[in-house]
């Protein structure tokens, strides 16, 4: 028998009534169901919430392989797979094996012994609202200094969030690489920059203040002068639980259009 550990964001789900959707439904079809616990074991974990969500339990999914269906909640969804109302036939889907599962691979920030993953980024802004000074290197050659509001590692699946909105280019999710983006750079010179994904990249404050370090847009560390973060490709993919044939491309459209859609 199938298990399932349901996550439900609060904010998103008030009163958890998407959740006891999911519970409802469950039972219905002969799935066991718990609200999710880290370490559970399951066979699938529902998300009930947004993107900002999944982005939580991603890391959960690449350390115990168990796959993520997103039911979406949010304003973009597009790492979210069903609405509220398919929950009954998306876990139908399940029992039947008519799904496919999708890899995303995250990233590693090393500050000192501590690491933080990140399924989409890892952002360096300044503590103040002004601008930062960083150095940026790769594998140890230097790519370039400048002062910014601030400078994105991120993922393909990163790709398609903050970096995108600072002029970074759209990657393929399979694509190893990590995409490396200034936001608003104090120079016409520098540009954003995709590496290797397990190539070392290097963010140093080389300011006099202290910045702040920010992994899938949650505060994490702070960066102080003259240190650095170092940021390289983690051998770990959350994965997905996917229902339609739509490549990754024609979810894009679909989601540009969309978002254009609700501009103004």
């Amino acid at each position: 028998m199938i298990k399932i550990g349901v996550y439900s964001n609060p904010i998103k789900d008030i009163d958890g009534v998407v959740q006891n959707k999911v519970f409802a439904a469950a039972n219905k079809i002969g799935i066991r169901s718990e609200p999710y616990v880290s370490g559970g074991d399951y066979d699938f974990i529902v998300s009930v919430g947004g993107d900002g969500t999944i982005l939580r339990m991603a890391k959960d999914s690449a350390r115990c392989g168990v796959p993520i269906l997103g039911v979406n909640m949010g304003t973009v969804g597009f790492l979210t797979e069903v609405e509220p109302g398919d929950i009954e036939n998306a876990l139908k889907r399940l029992t039947s094996r008519e799904y496919k599962l999708e890899r995303r691979a995250l990233i590693d920030a090393q500050q000192e012994d501590k690491h933080f993953y990140a399924l989409n980024d890892v952002v360096v802004r300044s503590s103040d609202g002004r601008m930062i000074s960083m150095e940026v290197r790769v594998d140890g050659e230097i790519i370039d200094k400048f002062t910014c509001d601030g400078y994105i590692a991120c993922t393909p699946t990163g790709s398609t969030a903050y970096s995108l909105s600072a002029g970074g280019s759209v990657i393929g999710p399979n694509t190893p690489v990590i995409a490396l983006t200034p936001v608003n750079p104090h120079t016409l010179r520098t540009r954003p920059i995709v590496v290797g994904s397990f190539e070392n990249i290097e963010l140093k404050n080389t300011g006099t203040k202290s910045a702040r370090l920010y992994v899938d847009g949650e505060e994490t560390a702070k960066l102080l002068p003259g240190r650095s973060i170092s940021v390289t490709g983690w051998d770990m993919s959350a994965l997905f639980v996917r229902f339609d044939n739509k490549s990754f491309y024609s979810r894009l459209l679909d989601k540009l259009n969309d978002w254009s859609a609700t501009e103004g």
